[in-house]
């Protein structure tokens, strides 16, 4: 059997599981286009092009970073963060971070990390985060609930 490349990983398995956790529009980046409740791939970076950036009530949620099922998807999350640090015209700021939220996924494992806090740890989740998830993980204060 030969191994799937990442283009065929993110077809196969990122877009189902993406679409599974209500995802469900996936895009392709367009210069100048605003984004309201959709997943957007190859969002560009001044870093170069995120696989996909998630789109709720037109707020850049979180970033998702794919690879080929052979690669263990914890090693790449630094990619998805630094898509995170330089992400255009976002109305976040966390410290270094324009974008709240970071995913990596190799389509059978995910990674998931809150960039808001210096202090958050990455760690494996079963699946995507909802949009209803996210934004209520987004409205919760992390300093608060820190103390």
């Amino acid at each position: 059997m030969t191994p799937i490349n990442e283009a065929q990983t993110r077809k196969q398995y990122i877009d189902r599981a993406l679409q599974r956790s209500g995802w469900r529009k996936i895009v392709s980046f367009k210069e100048g286009m605003s984004y309201k409740d959709e997943t957007v791939e190859e969002y560009v970076t001044s870093s170069g092009p995120a696989d996909y950036v998630l789109f709720c009530d037109g707020q850049p949620l979180a970033i998702v970073e794919g690879k080929k099922v052979a690669v263990n998807p914890q090693n790449v999350l630094q990619q998805a963060q630094r898509y995170a640090r330089t992400f255009p015209s976002s109305p976040f700021s966390f410290g270094e971070y324009k974008i709240p939220f970071v995913f990596s996924t190799n389509g059978t494992i995910i990674w998931f990390q809150d960039l808001r806090h210096p202090l958050n740890r990455s760690r494996e989740v079963a699946e995507f985060y909802t949009p209803s998830a996210l934004k209520e993980l987004l409205s919760k204060n992390e300093d608060a609930s820190r103390s």
